[in-house]
């Protein structure tokens, strides 16, 4: 049989990005929803924050990716050799031709998953400060408002009622019904949480001062809707506080470390919220008597003072009288306390006067001239000897520096010579050339001259 080669013209010829391109575009139709089991492997989480991995089993392996924005809605973080099961899609990344799987769910897979996906988002929220101490708010002592998220069905809401009807406050109770469990609770009730507040916000007349997040016991799975990370952080931003009430004292869930207060079960939230207005009417009785027995006391004083007022009234005579009495014994004490007065008042003139005296402005006026004179006579005689003692000083100085001038030296026959041009003082023989011209200058006057024989000490000995 003879082997017939394909003509050029018949070739499709593909580059490697149009094959790529084409092999993406099959794997991502045909995978487009998959569920994979597997192991964690070379698990990476960089600055970007986007996880990267590898999920392999004894055979074989694939390469995986949890982008950020898809990340921050997962409620589980992978771990290093951990089993999880995860659903995403296939894709193609072109670059390297390998292929990888987009992670759009992932969980932990074996005997307490549930649980370890609980741990896992308690830490990570613990990591967000959502459980600090200092970020929670007291529950009002004495709530107008109460807005109950439960279901409309369930016993927790029953319980709720129950307790709360029997104080003797005028609460109004605000009920939003929500699913407590199964697929979509969650959602519903992070809803309820963002709703109540917005309806807080808009008027006064419609403010919420707490809301009790109610639910009745079950098992991890039934509760799992208040372990969500959704709900969790709905609870974090509410302006109002928020009471968890959510199953037995025996649960806990993430709701009830994000709220302001856990209550073990919703009948104990409805004790907590009348014992708590209970203790303040409590007080208000206390108070009010208080004020009763302050305001009889004082009118039973005002009562007697008033007594006591109209007895005075019914004898004025006699109260004249008294007034009478008064006014002299004081006109007596005036009078001995106006001659004191005058007594040290005259007293203390005689001792001014006398100061005075000695103060005349004259006397010190012709003391001050007389101590002007001798000071004008000093200043005057001292000036005179520090002149004197000056000129003898210059004079003196000048004579001296007459001595050492040298002009001086000149007018004894002395004389200079110099060097031309350079002007330097010749003080020898060996100094200058013959034919070198030289400067003399005399005490009057000076000569040019040319050396033409000159002498040294040696040829003088």
């Amino acid at each position: 049989m003879a082997f017939s080669p394909i003509q050029p013209s018949e070739r499709k010829i593909l580059t490697v990005q149009e094959l790529t391109a084409r092999l993406r575009s099959d794997l991502e139709r045909t995978f487009s929803d998959l569920w994979v089991a597997g192991e964690v492997a070379n698990l990476k989480i960089p600055s970007s924050g986007h996880v990267y991995f590898t999920l392999k089993d004894a055979a074989s392996q694939i390469k995986g990716v949890i982008f950020r924005s898809h990340g921050r809605f997962l409620r589980f973080t992978p771990k290093e050799g951990q089993l999880v099961l995860i659903r995403g899609h296939l894709t193609l990344y072109e670059a390297k031709g390998e292929y990888q799987i987009i992670v759009d769910y992932i969980e932990p897979r074996g005997a307490g998953a549930l649980q370890a996906a609980f741990e896992a988002l308690k830490e990570k929220l613990r990591g967000d400060g959502l459980f600090d101490p200092g970020r929670k708010r007291p529950i009002p002592p004495l709530p107008r408002r109460i807005g109950l998220i439960t279901s409309s069905t369930g016993a927790a809401l029953q319980d709720l009622m129950k307790v709360l009807k029997r104080t003797e406050l005028p609460l109004s109770i605000l009920i939003y019904p929500v699913a407590v469990q199964g697929e979509g609770a969650a959602d519903e009730i992070a809803r309820a949480l963002d709703g109540l507040n917005q309806r807080s916000r808009r008027s006064s007349g419609e403010r919420v001062d707490l809301l009790i997040l109610a639910r009745g016991g079950g098992s991890l799975e039934d509760l799992w809707a208040f372990n969500e990370e959704i709900v969790a952080r709905a609870i974090a931003r509410s302006e109002i506080p928020v009471l968890s009430a959510v199953g037995h004292e025996t649960d806990t869930t993430i709701a009830d470390f994000v709220a302001d207060l856990r209550a073990p079960t919703p009948s104990v939230a409805a004790e907590i919220v009348v014992r708590n207005a209970g203790e303040m009417l409590g007080r208000f009785y206390s108070l009010n008597a208080a004020l009763v027995e302050t305001i009889r006391a004082r009118i039973q004083a005002d009562r007697n003072h008033l007594q006591y007022e109209i007895r005075l009234l019914a004898d004025p005579v006699r109260r004249i009288g008294q007034f009478h009495d008064r006014v002299d014994h004081l006109a007596i004490r005036l009078r001995q306390s106006f001659g004191r007065l005058l007594s040290e008042r005259r007293a203390k003139l005689v001792h001014h006067q006398q100061g005075l005296t000695h103060l005349n402005p004259i006397d010190r006026l012709q003391a001050l001239r007389r101590r002007l004179t001798e000071l004008n006579l000093n200043l005057t005689q001292e000036g005179s000897d520090l002149i004197l003692q000056r000129r003898r000083l210059l004079q003196s100085q000048m004579v001296q520096l007459n001595i050492l001038s040298p002009l001086n030296i000149l007018d004894r026959g002395y004389s200079i010579t110099r060097k031309v041009p350079s002007r330097e003082v010749v003080r020898e023989a060996d100094a200058v050339a013959l034919r070198d011209q030289i400067e003399i200058t005399l005490h009057r006057g000076k000569l040019i001259c040319s050396v033409e024989e000159k002498t040294t000490p040696e040829d003088v000995s």
